[in-house]
């Protein structure tokens, strides 16, 4: 008799339980349990502790899994060829992980989230701020002074891997430039120290094509039953004069033009773009005109757990990748 209270209580608990519906633009209810995480730390950032409400997103309903599950099987038989071997399948089924953000530059709405890590362990939400070095600091630069000459090969020219310790440290004026992004508490130590998420990474990238700050955004409106308890406000000013608008584009467009891997893979009808990331961490951010892409790849492989035993997709690859990731979400 116990027994079948105990059961009963557990099904009125369960039936009791309160959850959020979540929707895509076009109403359609959105089921994937790591869209679903992402919005819900969106959510967390507007304060709506709330549960029981209908969440309209910003996301475009189209599924674009097969042309990325796709490109995956191709990075697995590439990687056949140097170190891995076919009984690695499994073990770079389970590890190597992929993320794609894509942001409408008008609107700033997020039509586009795609995200391969599904446990949240181990999921990635921030960019290393190491490899932003020279975008913000040319950022800083016109921003203060717009008549600034600043070498054409500026964003493209690495003479060497070994960068200087005084080179990595941020100056008070660089995270005068940052709060200007609502990007804070650094440690002023270093970049190597620091990250940023996602969304504040794509903001600052798309304000060097049109000149504005602009949050984007994944949540449209709330509603609690048929009330609406938050509608999200467009908010943008401007941070670049025309003339640093013009300078910043000018050396963006050298450094894509002159990117070898850029060129090799025919990336057509792309405004600017830009390579970032350290070791196993790799980024691409891409501004075609009408949208800017953040593709995140992380190509560790462990093969073998218990004996700590891994493998890691060559570097030369990984451009490659990137742009047939690019090529996928625009179909």
């Amino acid at each position: 008799m116990k027994f079948l209270q105990l059961v009963i209580l557990l099904i009125i608990l369960v039936s009791c339980k309160k959850e959020n519906i979540y929707y895509y633009s076009d109403n359609k209810q959105i089921k994937d349990s790591t869209v679903i995480r992402f919005i819900d730390e969106e959510l967390e950032k507007i304060n709506t502790k709330e549960k029981n409400l209908k969440i309209y997103t910003t996301l475009d309903s189209t599924s674009y899994k097969n042309n990325l599950d796709s490109i995956r099987n191709t990075i697995f038989l590439k990687s056949l060829e140097y170190n891995l071997k076919p009984k690695d399948r499994q073990a770079f089924n389970n590890w190597f992980r992929e993320k794609i953000i894509v942001v409408d530059n008008k609107s700033g709405k997020i039509v586009n989230f795609y995200s391969s890590f599904r446990n949240k362990k181990y999921d990635r939400k921030d960019v290393p701020l190491l490899g932003l070095r020279k975008i913000i600091r040319l950022g800083n630069i016109l921003h203060q002074n717009p008549s600034f000459e600043i070498p054409e090969n500026y964003l493209f020219n690495y003479p060497s891997l070994i960068i200087p310790v005084k080179e990595l440290k941020i100056t008070k004026e660089e995270i005068h430039f940052l709060s200007k992004f609502s990007i804070n508490n650094f440690n002023m130590e270093s970049y190597f120290y620091n990250y940023i998420s996602y969304l504040d990474a794509i903001k600052l990238f798309q304000s060097y094509n049109n000149g504005l700050i602009r949050k984007p955004f994944i949540v449209e409106k709330i509603l609690d039953g048929d009330e609406i308890i938050y509608a999200h406000k467009d908010q943008s000013n401007k941070i670049f004069t025309n003339n640093s608008l013009e300078k910043i584009k000018n050396l963006l467009s050298y450094s894509r033009k002159n990117s070898s891997e850029a060129s090799k893979n025919q990336i057509e009808n792309v405004e600017n773009l830009i390579y970032f990331g350290s070791n196993q961490d790799h980024y691409m951010m891409i501004n075609d005109g009408k949208y800017t892409y953040l593709i995140y790849i992380f190509g560790a492989v462990i093969t073998n757990l218990e004996k700590k035993e891994s493998r890691s997709i060559l570097p030369n690859i990984f451009r490659q990748v990137e742009i047939k990731y690019y090529k996928a979400i625009r179909k």
